[in-house]
């Protein structure tokens, strides 16, 4: 028979591709909300709230992720469990994204059951974790939100990538969205910055990323690089300088992408220095160091992050590199914290 989802949700959207047209009721103009996909999009968005969905997608618009979005509401009929078994079959969908307010009884151990079975990452962020959130919850969604450190365990024993905030939760979509192809093979991680306060900020956020140590090979091939002598190419955080151009830049990242001890790469630019081309007149240039690394990250199956930390001036030259499937962040904190929970998930797979 018919199946409803609902009520007390925004609807669903279903991408077009090809000869399928697509599906989209959640009736929001689109002058007000531009839901961007491409061929690649392979996320579905599965909300209790109509809003947060429109809030993720509007946060990351320029990535193109969401093939599928679902709002389900008060889960009368249709529920969690539903949806994430239905779509955890789709070829098309690499990611199950989750913002749930609460579970239904038995709900909760039937999602972990089917957690369990799936091959496919789930990422959730769960609120009504306290008592205000609870009756928040309650009123919205009519949801019983429970324990939320029971809740926590499970999620962890399940293998789901439990969000504990709403930036985690944009942030980790972006990252399993964008290197779903790029399945790491160790931990082993080295980075690339023009400014040493991002090497120190990035080094403090490793949890359980280590960094790499390169290869004696790759060092002589940083010192080749490293004309003007003023690097340490010992370590594997570089602090390449302001001075480095945008071929400069992209060189010393890939020395290190090559580098058989490196399983993954995030570099950080402050995009303000004179020697790079990061602004609108030439970010486009295809010498430009945005279009130099999307070529690196087609090249290399290796994961690569990317830390843009600057204004909306710079949006165009972010914008070239996450158009390209790279995943681009405001701070390499966010950046960092990620990749670890990116590799951290498939290392333990």
């Amino acid at each position: 028979g018919t199946r409803i989802i609902g009520p007390n949700c925004m609807g669903v959207f279903w991408a077009p591709s090809g000869q399928d047209s697509g599906l989209n009721t959640l009736f929001v103009q689109e002058k007000r909300l531009e839901i961007k996909y491409s061929d690649y999009s392979n996320t579905v968005l599965l909300t209790q709230s109509g809003a947060f969905s429109v809030t993720e997608i509007d946060r990351l618009q320029n990535n193109r992720l969401f093939k599928a979005i679902v709002s389900f509401g008060n889960k009368y009929d249709v529920n969690i469990t539903d949806l994430v078994g239905y779509f955890a079959g789709q070829s098309s969908i690499d990611l199950l994204a989750l913002y749930v307010e609460g579970l239904d009884p038995g709900e909760g151990r039937q999602l972990f059951q089917l957690a369990r079975q799936i091959k496919k990452p789930i990422i959730i962020y769960k609120s009504g974790r306290t008592e205000a959130g609870a009756r928040a919850a309650a009123s919205h969604t009519a949801s019983i939100s429970g324990s939320y450190e029971v809740f926590k365990s499970a999620c962890l024993q399940a293998g789901i990538v439990l969000a504990e905030n709403i930036e985690d939760h944009y942030d980790y979509v972006k990252v399993f969205a964008m290197l779903a192809r790029k399945i790491p093979s160790g931990n082993r991680v080295a980075g690339v910055v023009n400014a040493g306060f991002e090497s120190t900020v990035g080094a403090d956020e490793l949890k359980n990323l280590k960094q790499a140590q390169l290869n004696p090979e790759t060092i002589a091939k940083l010192n080749i690089i490293n004309r003007h002598g003023m690097v340490d190419t010992s370590t594997p955080f570089l602090d390449i300088t302001p001075m480095a151009d945008d071929h400069m830049y992209a060189d010393y990242v890939e020395a290190v992408l090559q580098d058989p001890n490196v399983d993954c790469v995030f570099v950080a630019v402050v995009p303000h220095s004179v020697t790079l081309k990061t602004i609108p007149e030439n970010c486009h240039d295809q010498d430009s160091l945005a279009n130099l690394l999307v070529d690196l990250s087609k090249k290399y199956a290796k994961p690569i992050v990317i830390s843009v930390n600057a204004g909306r001036y710079y949006q165009d030259f972010v914008s070239i590199m996450e158009q390209n499937g790279l995943p681009v962040y405001t701070d390499i904190r966010s950046a960092i914290k990620s990749l670890d929970r990116f590799v951290t998930y498939h290392l333990a797979k």
